[in-house]
């Protein structure tokens, strides 16, 4: 089942062959698929969380955990 859906926005997937996608299925924390509205918002359930981006652009992240250990 999808938790959320993201849709109505410009999704950079950073595949060369399909740079652009205008919504995009997460399960889990992890992105499912992404496509078209029609095709993300047919994954919809009763439970899932839909999110109208109006337009804007969404970009993937970077997640940098570390430390920096002062030496005394």
């Amino acid at each position: 089942m999808t938790d959320h859906i993201l849709y109505n926005g410009r999704i950079t997937t950073m595949d060369p062959e399909r740079p652009e996608a205008q919504a995009v299925a997460i399960k889990d924390g992890v992105i499912e698929a992404v496509g078209s509205d029609a095709d993300m918002l047919a994954r919809k359930s009763a439970d899932t969380v839909v999110i109208d981006l109006d337009g804007r652009r969404v970009i993937p992240g970077l997640i940098d955990s570390h430390t920096h250990i002062i030496r005394q």
